[in-house]
This record gives structure tokens, C-alpha cells and sequence, in this order.
């Protein structure tokens, strides 16, 4: 690894990697003369292929942006608010260091678990979990990103893994339901959006599912129009034709790799052998119950009725085909989601037959199993209080035709790690289990946030803020905290959070209802932030560190995480380089290194070296385990990661990165890491029986905490669609819902004060405006021009309209999100787009408490401005 910034070269191109969006792809930047002037791709490595996005060449102008902080600065006005001057004054960083640590130290005495920290550095978690666990606070998990509640426990419970991705290298036919995967958004951008092309050249079809025409459906064979919120409700229609319409099903998969076979009685629960308490199936074959997992099970039944017992008893199967066929005909699955009932007939058929149900491909002298057919979901979809059950929903479709983790169909980022580092595995109940690197440490859960769902957690008295007690499922619940600083009273919280530490978050831009926001920042006593220039969040702190560029530090390894964020499917499985490429400009400092030296200065070093050895894995090497009393720097720890991650491919040399060595090799995927489900004995869920006793359990603690108005009755074994909130209004007065589509260009909250990016929004047609249904501007006498407002129950926004035919007629539609921004210091976002969140609603009537997802869903009016 490169020694100094100083000693490189006058001209020089320094691989490290981009951090423009959470992939984290691989590039190579020039610097010449100590400053960057270019930002490409780099060849050499499988994240981006020597390709670069918009975003991730638009960093360079980020980097020298004349509004960057560069002194510590102190707080003034005590009036804290949006749109308050908070009258910053600068001073020095030991003055800095000196009124943080008081605070810090004076808290720490009080009550650790008043710290709070507010934080989405995503490669750089480490950092607040480890400084978290020696400070003795449970409170690190807190940022606004809320797109992955039920999204990835499904993932999880299906697919072994936390995120997911369709083969684009065998799929034919491509659904992508509130997702834009290939088209510059969602999970590995370049290499997906390389896959995508090639897919379409060879034939493949493409269906969008979105209410937005956004760049995947303009670029799609068919854009389906649907009605907000309603995505469970026609997959739950479609699954109804396939199972009851067409007998369209993969019988085999369901048998041998799901729960489908398992004999349920009348209370909804497995009917278990009274010895062993293994769920029992029916033997078709030999006509009597078994195990299971029993060795001489002739033929699996699907369906019928049977007596176990003295239990009568179905296959779960056969209630998931009943429970469609009863609950999702056709007829209402149309007038609920506004898609004609012979377009989801034709959807389903289409869907099913390009799967090819039974056929198999050679790859590697085995015999797989090849399913060319697969739907992808993401944020759009997960995004509403019965998020878990809408993407599951959409997972069945997936699940029925037999694609998971096989060529051609839908395949989970990654279950099996290298050398073992994590695995899926056979665990209670037969069920798919999973165990990522993180949770091989013993006795370490501060990762808890990546914790599979199944088995579920225990149920208990909530003591963070997130309430991970009550959400046994989930293991995602970043934003639950704004609720519980509020009240935490009302949560059963037995303490006041005090102070927080914010770095590279901001949920005033991304979170519903800023408002609301502001309410809960006034609450705390201090803040202290980091910041690259002061956007709305920092504008409520008390004191403001300077902080680094990612081209001005180093982090955390693996930048490019494989369980998360690398290609599925076959490749190499490799780690990539990150490091500073020029200095930063003086008197900035990276925050990782403030941390650590906080942690030093509060006298909890020791404490914070055990935990960084526990959250980089260095403690697996001993020689590379840091020391209890030192001291180190981002730049030593990246090293020592870098050291261990080549000492696990095998690499003993010193030289760990090099400007031709910008990765860590551990050598070719194996087939059964590459395609699992082949290989595994391990079944998925299309039933979810273990729903029933945790609900009773979450009933049971919530009413012991006096919490009776906590609602449970997302405990259900099957999936439904059920309304979001905003359909409660039925108003003629708000008559419209409000949507978002993302853009490629731009990312968080941080892209729109990127001059370059900004550019091209100004002159795109659509980017900064309000978008509106010609049939539905006509009624409302708009027109293409006009300056309009939409106005939620929870406030207003103003905007100029565009007219297209391009999005649902009752919807309202923004793009990118995160516009409509108000800092001081964002001299090119300023004023311009539509801050779309803050029409949404942050109740607790919006969260979902299976999975405590928040929804995103609001019915708004529009009107020209007068």
C-alpha cells in the first residue's frame, strides 16, 4: 500500500474506489501536481470494468466545492429550527476536541446509552459500532435510509443473503417491479448495467412494474402502470393464475427446496412428530405422514386433506393455492391495483412459460436446473407499512417457478463466502438459514443490523432506540429511532437521549416529514457533526468538525463488500483497494481518525481496540490484531485488513495493493457459490408459520410494557395485501398519491449541490419538475408550464408541472427525491426540484411492525399557484 500521500509523484493515477453511491466501484483517479483532474474506471477489477458512472466522475468537483468546511466551528444562535442561522463561528480543533470530549465524558457518566449515533458511512459502520459498544451505548444504528426493512429479511429467509440480483447472464425474461436494475440505479450499476445491454441484445424481454415511467420502463418492451402501494395485491393475482388458472408451478422445487409439502392443522402450525418435532409431510406414494427429512419418503403431497393425530391436516401448499384463488380473483385484483384482468392473466402466463419449468443446462460437468425468467424488486416496492409482505409476495412468483439461486433466475448477492468466511446452511425446521461473516463472531452482535430472521430473535423489553426487542424479525430498523427520541416514554425507553454524532446522513432531506425532524434534533442537548460543507442536518448541531473527501482518506476494508455489494454468479471473489489519493486540505481530518481519537481521549482505547479487532476480523490473525494500548490510524488499519484479507487468499508478501494490483484475489467462485440452491438441502418458506408464536410473543411483552396499542396482526403465516395508510383518506379533496422515481445521476442527498450533476438536470425536461397525466392535468385545468402545488396532509411543496403521459393517472410523480433543499452552504441545490418527503407523514400509524418499515405513501391535492 501506497506510504504517503506526500511521496507520490508529481503525476500519478492511484487506485482506490468510489463512494459516490453505496457499490463502491472501482477506479483509478489522476492527480497531478497534488490535485485530482481525472476520474475513470479501472480495468482491472470486476466492479466497474474501466467503466465510470456520471456520479462517480462528478466527485471531483465535490472535492474542491469553495463552500467545504475547514475549521471546526462552533455554534452561536441557541434557537435551533428550519431555517435558523445558527451563526457558526470558527475555532480551533482543540478547543473543538476539548468541549466534545466534556460533553462525552459528562454523558458517559450519566448514562452511556444517551449517545446516539447518526450515521450512514456504510462502509465505515465499523467505526460507530465499535466506538458504540466501548462507550457502552446501544445506539449506532440510526440513519434515514429505510428502503431495506422487508426487503432484505426476505431476501434472507429466500435466498441466504442480504441483497439480490436476476442472472442478466441467462435471463430472458426480466421483470423489474419498482426497480430499475441495469439502467445506472440499484445494486452493482456498471457491471448490471453491462449485463442488462447484453441480455437485450441476445432477446431478453423487459417488463417494468412501476406507477413512474422512469429510465428502465422508457427502455422497457412494456411499462405497466400500477396503482401505489398495490404491488402484493397483483402479484398475489398473478400467483393465482399460475397455481389455479394454469397449473403453472415448479412441483419438484416446491417438494424438495420449500416448505410447500409441510402438514399444517387447524391452529395454522406444522404438525410435528411427537418424538423428534420435526414439521411432517404427507407420503404420497406410501400414503402415511413422515418426517420431512425422512430417507424413504416415496412422493411429497402438494394437496388434499389428511388426519395426523387425530389432526386434520393440509399441505401448506395446498392453503397458499386456496388462499390466492379466495382472496385475489382477478376481478378484484384489477380494480384494487387499476391493471386490466387479461393484462394480468397475460403477465402471469408469460412469466411462467419463459421460465421453462423443467428444463436444465451444463455448467461445469454438473446438471442444473435453468429458469430464464425472473422479477426483481427493490425500495419501490418494500416501501409501505406492509412492505415485508408486498416483496414477499413478489418473491412467491419467483419461488413457484423454481428460479432462486439458479442460472436464469434470481439470485441472492453472494450466500457462501470464501474460504467459509459465511454460509446458508439446513437450520431449524429444515428452513434456509443464514450466516454472514459478521455474525461468526462470537459473543459480537453490534452487526446485529445484518442478522438473519430466522430463527427469530428474542422478543424482550426494548433497551435501544431502534426497539430491536419488539421487531424479531427484522434486523433492519435504521429509522425507528426518530420515533423513540421523541417518546421514549411512550416505547418504554428507560433513558433520555442527550447527544448525538452525525456523519454523512441527513434526514432532514431524506427522511418523511422534516418538520417532524426538527422537532426531534431540538430534543437533544448537544450535536456534534461532521461534515464535508453544512447541509440541513448540521445546521441543528453544536459543533461542526471538518471532514474528509473519500479521495482524502482511507477506510474501512472490504469497500466492495461480497455478501452485499459484489456480482452474484460466477466470478473471482476479491477485495478491493481503497486509499487517499491527494492530501486534504488543512486542518481537515478524516472521521474515522477523530473517532479513535476521542475514544483515546475518553480513556475507553483499550475497549475500542477489542471492538475493532471484533468488526475488521483482525483478531483471526494474530500477528495483525491491534494492540490494547495503541494507538493506530485509518491508514494502519486498512493495512493490517489488507494483510488479512491476502493472507486468507494465500499472499504473505508486504506488497498487498499496487497501482497493478488494485485487488486481493481469493481465486474463482465455486459452482455451488456461484448457484446454491442445487447444492443445498435447505427449503425457503412460502409459509410462514413461525409468525404465529413470535406474534403471540411480541403481543405478550408489548402488553406487559402497557404498549396494548402495538399492532400484531402482521403476524400471519400467508401473504396479503393490505391498503397503506394514505388510502384511509377518501377525501375528494385529496384525490391524488404522490410517487418518486430514482434518477441515475443522482444519489442521497448530496448530488443535487454537485455542479456538474446539477447541469444536467437543469436541462433535462423532467428532472427538477413535477410531473402530472395529460388525462389528469386536462380535468384540472394544467397546463405543461405551469407552477402548481401539492400539498400532502403533512405540507407543501411548489413546483412547475410537466404533462406526460409517462406516469399513472392518479399519481402525482417527483424525481430524484431528494430535491427542494434549503442549507445555507448549497449554493446550486438551493430552492431547486421538489422536496418530495416532505409530503410524507412520520406517524406511527406509518410503520410496519413486523419489519418496521416505514411507508412512503400520502394522498395529495394539486393546484396551480394563485
Amino acid at each position: 500500500m501506497d506510504t504517503s500521500v506526500k511521496e507520490k509523484k508529481n503525476e500519478s493515477w492511484v487506485a482506490t474506489s468510489c463512494n459516490a453511491c453505496f457499490n463502491i466501484c472501482a477506479i483509478r483517479v489522476h492527480q497531478k501536481d497534488g490535485k485530482v483532474v481525472d476520474i475513470t474506471g479501472d480495468p482491472a477489477v470486476a466492479s466497474s470494468k474501466g467503466k465510470i458512472c456520471g456520479k462517480g466522475k462528478s466527485r471531483l468537483a465535490d472535492l474542491y466545492n469553495p463552500e467545504r468546511v475547514t475549521t471546526p466551528l462552533r455554534r452561536r444562535n441557541p434557537e435551533k429550527g428550519i431555517g435558523v442561522d445558527p451563526q457558526w463561528e470558527e475555532i480551533s480543533w482543540e478547543e473543538a476536541m476539548d468541549i466534545v470530549v466534556s460533553k462525552l465524558k459528562k454523558v458517559r457518566d450519566e448514562d452511556p446509552r444517551k449517545l446516539v449515533i447518526l450515521n450512514f458511512d456504510l462502509c465505515n459502520f465499523h467505526i460507530a459500532q465499535a466506538f458504540s459498544k466501548a462507550y457502552g451505548t446501544p445506539n449506532d444504528q440510526f440513519y434515514n435510509v429505510s428502503c431495506g426493512n422487508g426487503l432484505h429479511t426476505t431476501f434472507f429467509l429466500t435466498l441466504g443473503t442480504i441483497n439480490s440480483e436476476i442472472d442478466l447472464d441467462y435471463c430472458n425474461h426480466i421483470v423489474l417491479w419498482g426497480s430499475q436494475l441495469g439502467h445506472g440505479v440499484n445494486n452493482n450499476p456498471l457491471e448490471a448495467i453491462a449485463g442488462m445491454a447484453d441480455a437485450r441484445r441476445r432477446g431478453a424481454k423487459l417488463v417494468v412494474i412501476d406507477p413512474v415511467c422512469g429510465v428502465a420502463a422508457a427502455k422497457a418492451d412494456e411499462w405497466i402502470p400500477i396503482r401505489p402501494g398495490t404491488d402484493a395485491a397483483l402479484a398475489l393475482g398473478m400467483l393465482n393464475v399460475l397455481l389455479n388458472e394454469l397449473g403453472l408451478y415448479d412441483a419438484e422445487f416446491l417438494k424438495n427446496k420449500t416448505n410447500a409439502p409441510y402438514l399444517i392443522d387447524g391452529s395454522g402450525r406444522y404438525v410435528r412428530d411427537a418424538e423428534s418435532r420435526k414439521p411432517m409431510v404427507w407420503d404420497a406414494l406410501k400414503q402415511r405422514a413422515a418426517v420431512y427429512d425422512a430417507d424413504d419418503i416415496g412422493d411429497f403431497a402438494l394437496e388434499g386433506s389428511y388426519e395426523v393425530a387425530g389432526k386434520s391436516c393440509r399441505p401448506s401448499f395446498d392453503l397458499l393455492k386456496e388462499h390466492v384463488r379466495k382472496h385475489y380473483p382477478l376481478e378484484k385484483v384489477a380494480e384494487i391495483s387499476t391493471v386490466p384482468a387479461e393484462t394480468i392473466r397475460r403477465l402471469a402466463k408469460e412469466f411462467g412459460e419463459a421460465a421453462r419449468i423443467g428444463s436444465t443446462m451444463q455448467m461445469e460437468g454438473q446438471t442444473l436446473p435453468y429458469r430464464p425468467a425472473a422479477v426483481e424488486f427493490k425500495r419501490g416496492v418494500t416501501h409501505h407499512k406492509n412492505g415485508f409482505f408486498n416483496v414477499f409476495s413478489l418473491q412467491l412468483l419467483n419461488i413457484v417457478v423454481g428460479n432462486l439461486n439458479t442460472p436464469g433466475g434470481l439470485l441472492g448477492t453472494n450466500p457462501h463466502g470464501p474460504v467459509e468466511l459465511w454460509k446458508m446452511f439446513k437450520g431449524r425446521d429444515g428452513h434456509l438459514t443464514s450466516n454472514m461473516y459478521y455474525n461468526l463472531i462470537q459473543g459480537y452482535d453490534s452487526f446485529a443490523c445484518f442478522m438473519s430472521p430466522y430463527p427469530p430473535n428474542e422478543v424482550k423489553a426494548p433497551e435501544s432506540l431502534n426497539l430491536r426487542g419488539l421487531f424479531p424479525l427484522s434486523g433492519f430498523l435504521p429509522g425507528i429511532p426518530c420515533f423513540s427520541i421523541l417518546e421514549p416514554e411512550k416505547f418504554g425507553i428507560p433513558y433520555k437521549p442527550d447527544t448525538m454524532i452525525i456523519c454523512r446522513t441527513n434526514p432532514m432531506i431524506g427522511q418523511n416529514d422534516p418538520k417532524k425532524l426538527a422537532e426531534m434534533f431540538r430534543k437533544l442537548d448537544f450535536i456534534l457533526g461532521f461534515g464535508i460543507k453544512i447541509d440541513e442536518t448540521l445546521e441543528f448541531a453544536d459543533i461542526v468538525l471538518p471532514e474528509a473527501h473519500d479521495l482524502e482518506r482511507y477506510w474501512f476494508l472490504p469497500a466492495n463488500q461480497p455478501a452485499g455489494f459484489q456480482r452474484p454468479g460466477p466470478g473471482d471473489w476479491y477485495f478491493q483497494t481503497v486509499q487517499p489519493v491527494v492530501d486534504p486540505p488543512p486542518g481537515v481530518r478524516s472521521w474515522l481518525d477523530v473517532m479513535i481519537e476521542l475514544g483515546d481521549r475518553l480513556g475507553i482505547l483499550p475497549e475500542l481496540n477489542a471492538e475493532l479487532n471484533n468488526v475488521t476480523m483482525l483478531h483471526m490473525m494474530e500477528p495483525l490484531k491491534l494492540d490494547p494500548n495503541t494507538r493506530y490510524d485509518m491508514k494502519e488499519i486498512n493495512n493490517r485488513q489488507g494483510k488479512l484479507f491476502s493472507m486468507l487468499a494465500g499472499d504473505t508478501s508486504d506488497e498487498i495493493f499496487t497501482p497493478e494490483k488494485p485487488v486481493v484475489n481469493m481465486g474463482k467462485k465455486q459452482l455451488h457459490e456461484c448457484y446454491s440452491t442445487p447444492f443445498t438441502d435447505a427449503r425457503v418458506p412460502i409459509y410462514l408459520e413461525h409468525l404465529l408464536d413470535v406474534g403471540e410473543e411480541v403481543k405478550r411483552v408489548t402488553r406487559e410494557l402497557g404498549m396494548d396499542w402495538w399492532d400484531v396482526s402482521h403476524y400471519q403465516p400467508l401473504a396479503d395485501w393490505r391498503p397503506c395508510p394514505a388510502y384511509e383518506d377518501t377525501s375528494e379533496e385529496y384525490d391524488l398519491f404522490v410517487s418518486s422515481s430514482r434518477l441515475p445521476l443522482h444519489n442521497y442527498s448530496i448530488s443535487a449541490d454537485n455542479p456538474w450533476v446539477d447541469d444536467v438536470s437543469t436541462h433535462s425536461r423532467l428532472d427538477y419538475h413535477i410531473l402530472l397525466n395529460t388525462a389528469t392535468a386536462k380535468r384540472k385545468g394544467i397546463c405543461d408550464g405551469d407552477t402548481v402545488c401539492v400539498a400532502s396532509r403533512t405540507g407543501t411543496v411548489k413546483g412547475k408541472v410537466r404533462v406526460t403521459e409517462c406516469v399513472h393517472p392518479e399519481v402525482v410523480a417527483t424525481l430524484g427525491g431528494h430535491f427542494g433543499q434549503w442549507a445555507r452552504q448549497k449554493k446550486i441545490a438551493k430552492g431547486k426540484g421538489i422536496n418530495h418527503n416532505a409530503l410524507l407523514a412520520l406517524d406511527w400509524n406509518m410503520v410496519g411492525t413486523l419489519t418496521g418499515q416505514l411507508d412512503s405513501c400520502a394522498k395529495v391535492k394539486i393546484y396551480k399557484e394563485k
